[in-house]
């Protein structure tokens, strides 16, 4: 019998918090990779880059999988593999090894991905209620988890091996669990599946570029944040480096706060009306981080960019997730790629461009990107798929 609503929640949370560890997990090892397999920075960037190919390369092939056996099953195969992968990192000793075992968690973390919040936004649209910011709460609550986790492990003395196995076996039993849910869940018909969906073709129409446009808009702004707002502290204002940690800490933690309060936010604003909040608030809140002279404020506008960006990628998931249901999921895997890839090229773009000009030039120009995504806000309206 198919799961009931109860259990197809249970899975999804198993999925994302499953995806969050082992995100987590994956970048607080990356200094101990490095270290036991002798790489400098440059290989590490590569071997990255092996891990990031892997996962917009598998974003826009896992749709067919989905049309074939579901979101659901797709979503806890990914991540039982997931889980495998990150554990296998424990057996690396040189960067080949390092990127090979990289691509290979990137394919199977990018099918994660798509399936798993093409399988919420199922969810949510036969809920007729936001939920997936909450769903978005448990993957940032697993990367605290998994980064906190292994970090407290190390300072222990205990070893990196060690701690990516036992990761590893917690995600296995996170897929496991979410499988036992997703049990009941039937394959999906061949006959009421879109042929494009099938076939892996048909263009993408002009609302799906649009979304995918703001989408990498949005995560450049996030891997932005991510990456230099802690060398701004450090570099800029001449705060120590534990208070550089302390300030992406805030961000992760205020963006786990406006997740776990999004869904409610939601109903009583609106998609497009919280789509704008959150990204007014950011852009005005870097724009105060960039004229404010002392650490406090700037910690404080750094919280403000955790809560404002918090439901952001979720609306922009759950309005292309509803496209999604209408050609087997690809729409949410054109959408993905295409913010995933401002993730990637955004710290490189900042860059170049604080080396050209300055890091405040290019945080301006981050903030800029964030306002201008105002303008796309109808595109996440409810009615919009």
């Amino acid at each position: 019998m198919p799961s009931s609503p109860r259990q197809t929640r249970l899975m999804l949370l198993a999925c994302f918090l499953a995806a969050g560890i082992g995100a987590g997990v994956w970048g607080a090892n990356l200094p101990a990779l490095g270290r036991r397999t002798g790489m400098d920075e440059a290989q590490i960037g590569l071997v990255l880059l092996c891990f990031a190919a892997g996962a917009i390369a598998s974003m826009n092939l896992v749709p067919r999988l989905m049309a074939r056996f579901g979101a659901g099953r797709v979503s806890c195969l990914a991540a039982g593999l997931f889980g495998a992968g990150i554990a296998a990192v424990a057996l690396v000793g040189q960067m080949g090894q390092a990127a090979l075992v990289a691509g290979f968690c990137g394919v199977v973390f990018g099918a994660l991905d798509v399936a798993m919040n093409s399988h919420a936004a199922q969810f949510e649209a036969r809920a007729g209620r936001p939920v997936m910011s909450f769903f978005h709460a448990m993957f940032s609550a697993g990367t605290l988890a998994g980064a906190a986790g292994y970090a407290w492990r190390a300072h222990a003395g205990g070893a990196a091996p060690a701690s990516l196995v036992a990761a590893g076996v917690l995600i296995l039993l996170l897929a496991a669990l979410a499988a036992t849910c997703a049990g009941g869940v039937p394959a999906p018909q061949g006959d009421t599946t879109p042929a494009q969906a099938r076939s892996g073709t048909g263009a993408p129409g002009l609302r799906v570029l649009a979304l995918g446009a703001v989408a990498f808009a949005i995560f450049f702004a996030e891997g932005a944040i991510m990456d230099w707002a802690a060398l701004y502290l450090v570099r800029i204002l001449g705060a120590s480096e534990s208070t550089g940690a302390l300030g992406y800490a805030v961000f992760a933690g205020s963006m786990l706060l406006g997740r776990l309060l999004g869904d409610r936010a939601n109903r009583m604003f609106g998609a497009v009306r919280l789509f704008r909040l959150g990204t007014a608030t950011v852009a005005l809140a870097l724009a105060a981080m960039l004229v404010a002279g002392a650490v406090a404020p700037v910690l404080a506008a750094m919280a403000l960019c955790g809560l404002g960006m918090a439901n952001v990628i979720p609306i922009l998931f759950s309005a292309a997730g509803r496209l999604g249901l209408a050609d087997g999921g690809r729409s949410m895997s054109r959408v993905l790629t295409m913010g995933y890839a401002g993730l990637l090229v955004g710290p490189a773009i900042m860059g170049f461009i604080a080396k050209a000009a300055s890091l405040q030039v290019s945080l301006a120009l981050v903030a800029l990107a964030v306002a201008a995504t105002c303008l796309g806000a109808r595109l996440v309206r409810p009615e919009a798929g």
